[in-house]
């Protein structure tokens, strides 16, 4: 699937600043997305191929498929997911992630605005080190809540092909394997189907090769999220009606395969 792409190293793609921070600094990262979520089957066996002579793929100490793993907290009645649910025009998620190909742990925050524009402010502690006084500095300071009153939801995990437009203009992510376990009640499912294509650019950025090929193909730009998504699959108590669009697109895809979410 991936040996048909060129690739170059993360300090080559410029995508350093991105995926790498110097311990203890905070960033903001700012930028448009688009998601697509298209059939796992068809990603590897079309999408590649067609745009393999647009884009290169980033390895991360030698590593061109590498594992993420992110673990979501919100409050009990799950306030952020409600958010995100109601499409509340502002909203955050809180979450930390390990880069396992390169060891890097970072503490997030994700605030999306009124301009739909996403704001990513992290640090990077020890992951053995961190402390309940780090996180609680770092959510508190941050977010509008309290970390005392927050508890760990969501645990996900995927592999993902970064890929860097030959303009360097454009970076995409190809999401593999996506696993989501509900950490409270130890539930979990696996959409090892599909793949989640993300567009990640400059808003004053028009072009696309991989963007224009998905909409050719007939797919269309969808949010998805991972906390969302596994938090309505797999929490039988929480409000779903208005991700049931995304569930179903899920489901038309994973039919293929004669898998039905519920």
């Amino acid at each position: 699937m991936i040996n048909s792409l060129s690739d170059i190293t993360l300090a080559e793609s410029g995508l350093k600043s991105i995926n790498i921070c110097t311990t203890g600094q905070v960033q903001f990262l700012k930028r448009v997305d688009s998601k697509f979520i298209i059939s796992a089957k068809w990603a590897q066996d079309k999408l590649i191929e067609h745009i393999k002579n647009n884009y290169y793929i980033v390895e991360n100490n030698s590593i061109l498929f590498p594992l993420y793993t992110s673990i979501y907290y919100d409050t009990e009645k799950l306030d952020m997911y409600l958010q995100h649910h109601n499409n509340r025009p502002k909203r955050y998620k809180v979450r930390t992630r390990e880069y396992h190909a390169s060891g890097d742990f970072f503490l997030e925050v994700k605030f999306r605005n009124h301009a739909g524009e996403t704001l990513k402010k992290r640090i990077q502690p020890n992951a053995e080190d961190i402390t309940e006084n780090i996180l609680s500095n770092f959510i508190d300071n941050n977010t509008p809540y309290r970390f005392k009153t927050l508890q760990k939801v969501l645990e996900t995990r995927f592999n993902r092909i970064t890929l860097v437009s030959m303009l360097f203009n454009e970076r995409v992510t190809l999401d593999f394997n996506i696993s989501l376990k509900d950490i409270q009640n130890q539930k979990s499912i696996l959409l090892n189907d599909i793949c989640i294509v993300e567009s990640k650019r400059d808003k004053y950025n028009k072009t696309s090769v991989i963007m224009d090929f998905l909409k050719q193909a007939g797919y269309r730009k969808r949010g998805f999220s991972k906390y969302a998504i596994g938090c309505a699959l797999l929490n039988q108590h929480v409000k779903t009606n208005n991700f049931k669009p995304t569930i179903n697109h899920l489901n038309k895809i994973r039919n293929e395969n004669n898998v039905v979410l519920t």
